[in-house]
């Protein structure tokens, strides 16, 4: 179970407890932020999981986003159909097909999270070292 890896990656000095009342271990938006917060400033964001490990210490490691094909985000243009082609070994990444339609629409799941201003504080300070690496790949 990912909560209590990440509990214990934070150590005991986390004094975090997850919640259990959904019959699996839970943590709310602003504690898993805390929680992640307090791996960082160990220095410990290394040890992440690979869904959570920061990019730079991930896929952009040992192969900087110079030598990559594409660099976006997932709401760019045409995403979601290049990982579809990626993934799929398409010859021609450009096709936009519909099944890439149908993916498209089955995982752009859109749900408006309201963050605290703590949250947002939070969240600069642990994904910085990606967006300097990032930031001319980026679109504006």
């Amino acid at each position: 179970m990912f909560v209590p890896r990440l509990l214990k990656l934070a150590g005991p000095s986390s004094n975090m407890t997850a919640r259990t009342d959904k019959g699996f271990p839970c943590l709310d938006l602003s504690d898993y932020l805390a929680v992640l917060s307090q791996i960082h400033a160990q220095g410990r964001e290394g040890l992440l999981n690979e869904h959570f490990l920061p990019q730079h210490l991930g896929c952009f490691k040992d192969v900087p986003p110079s030598m990559w094909t594409v660099v976006t985000t997932i709401s760019g243009p045409n995403a979601l159909c290049s990982l579809k082609s990626v993934v799929s070994k398409s010859a021609n990444m450009s096709n936009t097909d519909d099944s890439c339609q149908i993916m498209i629409k089955t995982h752009n799941y859109t749900r408006n999270v309201d963050l605290s201003r703590a949250d947002e504080v939070i969240l600069d300070r642990i994904t910085i070292k990606e967006y300097e690496m990032l930031r001319k790949y980026l679109d504006a």
